[in-house]
């Protein structure tokens, strides 16, 4: 029905009666119609209570669809706020923390945060034993990794996102390269032991059985895998040439050093400065020292801490098949850690395992 050209009812002029006449036609659908026929009287200011209730009730549920839609992680989503939402423990509260949470996990500023908490960087110490951890002592550029090996630590806020921070048996926070042996809990990893090559470069030769060997045995007991991906060279005494058929020490001379991954049982490569990793690659270098390894270099940035040098160029050099090794037992230290490869830049752990420092 249509009640256009109606007139608009009007309320009462006496107050708190809240009825209005109107005059139609016999036909109780055209209020307002003429001639007039009867009286109807309109209790509107009832009607308007009604009606302002069913609006207010309209308004709540409308609030309540946007604390529902300000659960979404979106942001956006959350720009409607009204006083109820300030009241603790309020939905709309609850989910806003809980986007503010996924923020800042998708931005990693979540990790940067517990990596800062785990491994806090000490400002306040000045001393200058200190700032060597903070500031590097050489020419490569910034960072908080450098310094002395005794002081170096990686700082979380600054560093990658993940904490190298240590807890060791004692209790004590110790970073990767200063964690002592018995403080590292060994483990076994979920590998089979398998030993593959992946020769590239100059040093493409096979590695000495009895190495191989060593390696098979080591990677058994400690439950990875291990690819070797930097075999023997050819010696200068018969005709290496440094960038043809060999490069850098001669350990790796007929194939008695070899530089390998080590990879737990679903492939994932294991590194030194991982804390949850470090204690399979401890188990793995200890098998390599118990089996007759003369020589280990890894950690504190050594070939960016994910490969590890595992010889028996000692023995080798012993037996008049080479020579030229030096009698140091261990060694660490990298370009990536601000550190030079060296004896001293060994981590802790590596020093107390292969001790004493040189073979004899």
């Amino acid at each position: 029905m249509s009640i256009a050209g109606a007139n608009i009812f009007e309320q009462s002029t006496v107050e708190g009666t809240g009825q209005t006449t109107v005059n139609h036609p016999d036909v109780d659908t055209d209020p307002g119609s003429s001639p007039p026929d009867h009286v109807h009287i309109d209790h509107d200011l009832s009607h308007q209570a009604c009606l302002a209730e069913i609006a207010s009730l309209f308004e709540d549920i409308q609030a309540d669809l946007r604390i529902i839609t300000d659960r979404g992680e979106d942001r956006s989503k959350g720009i409607y706020e009204r006083q109820a939402d300030t009241v603790a423990n309020n939905p709309a509260n609850i989910a806003q923390a809980a986007a503010m949470v996924v923020n800042l996990q998708q931005s990693d500023l979540l990790n940067m945060v517990n990596a800062e908490v785990g491994n806090p960087t000490d400002l306040g110490n000045t001393s200058s034993t200190n700032y060597n951890a903070i500031r590097n002592s050489n020419t490569n550029a910034g960072g908080f990794r450098g310094g002395q090996v005794e002081t170096a630590q990686t700082a979380g806020y600054g560093g990658a996102g993940a904490s190298t921070a240590i807890v060791g048996e004692d209790g004590t926070t110790y970073y990767e390269g200063t964690v002592p042996l018995d403080q590292v809990v060994t483990e076994s990893g979920s590998g089979n032991g398998n030993v593959t090559y992946a020769l590239g470069g100059v040093r493409n030769l096979p590695i000495q059985k009895q190495l191989f060997d060593l390696l098979s045995e080591a990677a058994k007991e400690a439950g990875v895998d291990v690819v070797v991906t930097s075999g023997g060279q050819v010696p200068t005494s018969e005709g290496g040439i440094k960038g043809r058929n060999r490069t850098g020490s001669n350990r790796h001379d007929k194939g008695y050093a070899a530089d390998v991954r080590v990879l737990d049982g679903d492939g994932t490569r294991l590194y030194t400065n991982n804390p949850a990793q470090l204690p399979i690659i401890t188990k793995f270098i200890q098998a390599c020292q118990s089996r007759g390894a003369t020589g280990v270099g890894c950690g504190n940035g050594y070939m960016s801490n994910g490969n590890i040098h595992v010889d028996i160029a000692w023995a080798g050099q012993q037996q008049g098949a080479i020579q030229g090794i030096l009698s140091n037992r261990y060694w660490g230290g990298g370009a990536s850690a601000g550190l030079s490869t060296r004896t001293a830049n060994a981590p802790q752990y590596l020093k107390d395992l292969m001790s004493p420092r040189d073979n004899a």
